[in-house]
């Protein structure tokens, strides 16, 4: 089967990274995530990737770059093929509009908080790297 292809923001601000708490009755109850979804039928990763943080926060990405890509397979047999991409500028502040809580973490922070497993391959990238300031 074709995994579903998904775009991420890493919405980068003062080195610190922005992270969305999933609601406690979706799957994966109060794990979190990065900003995103899945891509559209006809639309760029770009394109989906701005859309779906819009949809999402209530920001508009100014810059975008593709930082790091992964395939994984969640407990529920679907397959994901996710690209990550570092948003070092955006406009707008941030307005949850459809998770738990969203908050902005250093990688120390992002150490403690419930994680997506699909999330480990760039959990580990940044807690090796650090944030990327661009």
């Amino acid at each position: 089967m074709t995994p579903v292809e998904v775009v991420t923001a890493l919405l980068v601000d003062n080195g610190k990274v922005l992270m969305c708490e999933r609601h406690e009755k979706k799957l994966y109850p109060l794990h979190w995530e990065f900003p995103g979804g899945k891509v559209e039928p006809g639309e760029s990763l770009v394109e989906a990737l701005i859309r779906e943080v819009y949809e999402e926060l209530q920001v508009n990405c100014n810059a975008i770059r593709e930082y790091f890509d992964d395939v994984m397979t969640y407990s529920n047999g679907i397959t994901y093929h996710v690209t990550f991409f570092i948003v070092p500028h955006f406009s707008g502040k941030p307005v949850n509009t459809e998770f738990n809580s969203i908050g902005s973490f250093s990688v120390e922070e992002l150490k403690q908080l419930q994680h997506l497993s699909g999330n480990s391959n760039i959990l580990a990238k940044l807690y090796t790297e650090g944030i990327p300031s661009e």
